[in-house]
């Protein structure tokens, strides 16, 4: 086998890593086996030698392993095994480092053959996530596309262990491009958590001064500071944008190639721009339905900017998912803002660059003073958080706006970051240092905004700056909520309150990283457990809030027993619900009974503990206040990290007033804990609160003072609105407006002089050609006995009809995995995979392998229910298993279901419709498509409400089948 290229840099005589690689017959090491193995020894300048055995693995090989690395039975009958093989590689390794991309599979493996190797391991997978810290695939197959490694053998052993080898000495090579500096901070991070990337850290360092010996050191790289622009201000007299000026901007769009690539003029989308335009000429407000295809992004962009332009007042777009944000600001402001200038006139008012930006909340940005605390401590780390904090440190240097999502993160990375980010740090307000020169984060995207014809939030931020009344958000006169049917969850969730026993358990816990006590505690014992003499005056101020923590801490079991009791006695399961909880309504009629009264004593009782904890730490502010300049280093930061403690505390106690200590009006409260086998434990209670009609405080804090209001998305009318009026309110719905239920339910329910303007923009796409709607007639409904037997095996027909290419939406996880079950093993023998998420990967994951791999079914619950774009050819095949339907049990759906004299009618089966047709838009997302929407839910054809879901549909054919027609359908369907 030959040699790697060799490298001239850092060669060394001998070799220095070993590359492992392993083939298996599965994932499990306790019950698969070793098939083939390869190794590599190599030095930094690339010379090296190989190891290659088949190892035989007492048992047939699967066909999907076959298939996948081409070895088959008859390559390893024969073969030793795996313990001769084991003691071969042993010699080979020769207690050498080891190197491996996501080592600890190949390891464990090892181990459970008999071999444990001896040298410090290296994994290329964490060594990248570190160095390419804005890369979401660190994959062995993209990090060898990235550096341009060739690999002819993908999936077999020695290929990969070469090529695991030759993307290691790049990253290496990167690891010697950094600056010392910046190379010692990530030595230190791995020294804390001894983490063996710690010797390649201080390597490169040390070979980084050897270079710089003779001159000045190499200073750390200088972060990147942009020149804020002036504010946006508002013009003395201005004109609103006309209907013809509008036209005219459309028409030069179509008359002007390249000025908006892509663009071909639709009616509809002409349609809603007009609309949106006289909404914010008139001051009024306007929902509008845009079907998919229409374009609603440019026909709500076009006028807002052209009359931003005009006015000098900004226009605030906010959207729930993050994906919508970035192509806003990535792709679609930028044309619009191309067409709005290219037709303004010079030396017209307002004329100039258009500015716009993306602004989010406070955790999304990193905060300065807690990086600096971060890079300052000792305390030992796990290793994956001083992986985390080495990526954050490679990355802080190259960005402009320290945004989270400019990092790729792992499963529980968003905890880590929870601690370094400028969420409850009242940073701006109290001038910290790094306001003060104007490097905060926060403070730069905030100046971006004031300086902007349109900001782009999400509705997160929107309702939190709203519900405040502070102006995170720089004041605004227009506002459009894209993907309004999502706004009324993002408010249930904002105005409402959460508190989990958990928590603040690890709030009062001092060993806990996120410990009330915490800052303190660092002052008065750093690591290493050795009084700092400067901060021995602090001793007495922490031991009693050590004091007053363990008190408040141990009054938590009895609250947490009393709420489990409670909950065993009036709990129900949240049956077809997403996640599986026990619920329990804290009614008006339950806070008499005896069993609540307990409930609340030990609440009261864990209360006045958690007073005493806030005063202790008025006290320790006050002490270090007292302390005389310079007597304790970062006196400021330490002061202010306190004052955040006791913020986070005040917020818990307002909770724990809101649920247990009182009965809010307007407002259902409940007790929840997961749904496991056994008693839940008095911990995992949760206590949580929700407002009944969040309408009205939208009108309130978010509509009230805007000149012009427009909500838009795919699904906000419904055929069901004919329902009666919610027993509370005094808004009529007797009409058959399709908008009515969307209406209350936003606050857009005219509340002004008239009531909203509503329209509705059908999609262009021709459904009658596209789409074949099936459901079924003779399976057992959802929640009958028989009812996975039938549907299962009729979803596996469809599918393999379908050549794989499909999605199946679930509305509960338990039903996701039972399918999962079923479904695999009658599918594997055409070809078919069968990917669930939550158990083969992130919902990003799945749609990566359907677009790439098209024979495979996805399982998917409520991530995937909508905001999912798979175009072309790949999705030719949706199915719901049943009618989204809310949880009963659900205390925010039965509270509100209860303001309604049909609660079924009037708001149960308007919420399921949207949800469907929500669901149903996954299919077709561009002009050409076709596919098959199978419904196995025989409640569709069988239940009165039935023909209220298939009228929500576009016009398109619509088949009831018996269960054994429907593969021969969907086939047929596909082959025209």
């Amino acid at each position: 086998m030959g040699a790697a290229p060799a490298r001239d840099r850092g060669a060394r005589d001998g070799p220095a890593f070993v590359a492992v690689d392993l083939e298996t017959t599965g994932f499990d090491a306790a019950t698969d086996r070793i098939i083939e193995v390869g190794a590599t020894r190599f030095d930094r300048g690339g010379r090296a030698d190989s190891f290659e055995r088949l190892v035989d693995p007492g048992r047939p090989i699967p066909d999907e392993i076959r298939e996948l690395t081409g070895i088959a039975d008859a390559d390893v009958s024969g073969a030793p095994e795996a313990g001769a093989v084991m003691e071969e590689l042993r010699a080979f390794c020769g207690g050498l480092p080891i190197v491996g991309q996501s080592v600890g599979f190949d390891l464990g493996f090892l181990r459970a053959a008999g071999l444990e190797l001896s040298g410090e391991v290296h994994d290329t997978h964490d060594l990248a996530a570190v160095l390419l810290p804005g890369s979401p695939r660190l994959s062995l197959a993209a990090l060898a596309r990235h550096f341009g490694v060739s690999n002819a053998r993908p999936h077999r052993a020695l290929a990969d262990a070469e090529a695991t080898r030759d993307v290691f000495l790049k990253l290496l090579d990167e690891l010697d491009a950094l600056p010392r500096p910046l190379l010692r901070d990530l030595a230190r991070f791995a020294e804390r958590a001894g983490w063996p990337a710690r010797r390649l850290f201080e390597t490169a360092a040390e070979r980084a001064r050897e270079e710089s010996a003779g001159g000045a050191a190499p200073q750390r790289a200088p972060e990147r500071a942009e020149r804020p622009a002036p504010p946006l201000e508002p013009l003395a007299s201005w004109e609103p944008v006309g209907a013809g000026e509008l036209e005219e901007l459309f028409a030069l769009a179509g008359r002007t190639p390249g000025l908006l690539p892509g663009y071909q003029p639709r009616a509809g989308q002409q349609q809603m721009a007009e609309a949106v335009r006289e909404a914010f000429a008139s001051g009024g407000r306007l929902l509008v339905e845009s079907g998919t295809g229409t374009g609603k992004s440019l026909a709500y962009l076009v006028p807002a900017l052209a009359q931003a332009r005009r006015s000098g007042e900004r226009v605030v777009i906010s959207t729930h998912t993050l994906n919508l944000q970035e192509q806003l600001a990535a792709r679609e402001l930028p044309r619009a803002a191309a067409l709005v200038e290219h037709a303004e006139a010079p030396g017209e008012a307002g004329a100039g660059p258009l500015r716009w930006t993306v602004l989010k909340g406070r955790a999304n940005y990193l905060c300065r003073e807690r990086w600096a605390e971060a890079l300052e401590a000792g305390a030992p780390l796990e290793e994956e958080d001083a992986r985390f904090l080495s990526q954050v440190a490679r990355w802080l240097p190259t960005t402009e706006r320290g945004d989270v999502a400019e990092l790729a993160l792992r499963r529980g990375d968003r905890r880590r970051w929870r601690q370094l980010a400028s969420e409850g740090a009242d940073c701006l307000s109290r001038r910290c240092a790094y306001v003060r020169d104007g490097s905060c984060f926060l403070l730069r995207a905030r100046q971006r905004a004031q300086a902007s014809h349109a900001v782009v939030v999400n509705h997160a931020l929107l309702l939190a700056a709203a519900r405040a009344g502070e102006q995170v958000i720089p004041s605004y006169g227009r506002l459009v909520v894209d993907e309004a049917h999502r706004l009324e969850e993002g408010a249930t969730q904002q105005y409402g309150a959460r508190l989990t026993l958990g928590e603040l358990r690890d709030l009062l816990d001092p060993r806990s990283p996120q410990a009330l006590a915490a800052p303190l505690e660092h002052a008065v014992r750093p690591p290493g457990d050795r009084p700092l003499q400067p901060a021995a005056s602090l001793e007495g101020v922490a031991r009693d809030l050590r004091r007053a923590c363990a008190q408040a801490s141990a009054e938590l079991a009895p609250l947490g027993a009393a709420l489990a009791a409670f909950l065993a006695a009036f709990s129900e399961p949240a049956a077809g619900g997403v996640s599986a909880e026990l619920v329990a309504s804290i009614t008006p009629a339950r806070r008499g009974l005896a069993s609540w009264e307990e409930a609340e004593g030990a609440a009261l009782d864990l209360d006045v503990a958690l007073a005493v904890v806030g005063r202790r730490l008025s006290q320790a502010v006050l002490a270090l206040e007292q302390l005389p300049p310079g007597e304790i280093p970062d006196r400021e930061g330490m002061r202010q990290a306190l004052e955040r403690s006791a913020a986070t505390l005040g917020e818990r106690r307002e909770t724990l007033a809101r649920t247990a200590l009182s009965a809010e009006p307007g407002a259902v409260t409940w007790i929840a804990a997961p749904d496991r086998p056994g008693e839940p434990r008095p911990l995992q209670m949760r206590l949580e609160l929700a407002p009944l009609d969040v309408g009205e405080l939208l009108e309130r804090d978010l509509y009230d003072g805007c000149d012009g209001v427009v909500a838009t998305s795919a699904t906000l009318a419904t055929p069901a609105a004919r329902a009666s009026a919610p027993a509370a309110g005094e808004w009529g719905m007797a009409s058959a407006d399709a908008f009515a239920f969307s209406a209350h339910r936003l606050g857009l329910r005219g509340a002004w002089e008239s009531a909203p303007e509503t329209l509705a923009i059908a999609s262009p796409f021709d459904y009658r050609r596209a789409v074949l709607t099936l459901h079924v007639e003779s399976i057992p409904e959802p929640g009958a006995p028989g009812y996975q037997e039938a549907a299962w095996p009729v979803l596996a027909e469809a599918a393999e009809a379908a050549g794989g290419r499909a999605l199946a939406l679930f509305t509960s996880h338990a039903a996701l995995r039972a399918a999962a079950r079923t479904l695999r093993p009658l599918l594997a023998a055409a070809g078919i995979s069968v990917l669930a998420q939550g158990l083969d990967g992130s919902p990003e994951q799945l749609l990566r392998q359907l677009r790439s791999q098209p024979r495979t079914l996805v399982l998917g619950t409520a991530a995937l229910w909508e905001g999912v774009d798979v175009q072309g050819d790949a999705l030719q095949l949706l199915v719901m298993a049943r009618l989204p339907f809310p949880v009963p049990t659900d205390p925010v759906h039965a509270g509100r279901a209860e303001q309604y004299d049909e609660p079924f009618t009037g708001y149960a089966l308007p919420q399921a419709v949207l949800r469907f047709r929500q669901g149903f838009g996954r299919l077709i997302r561009g002009p050409g498509e076709r596919g098959v929407f199978l419904v196995l839910d025989a409640r569709l054809g069988g239940r009165s409400y039935g023909s209220t879901f298939l009228a929500a549909l576009p016009d398109c054919e619509v088949r009831a089948l018996p269960a054994g027609a429907v593969a021969e359908a969907v086939a047929g369907w596909l082959r025209r």
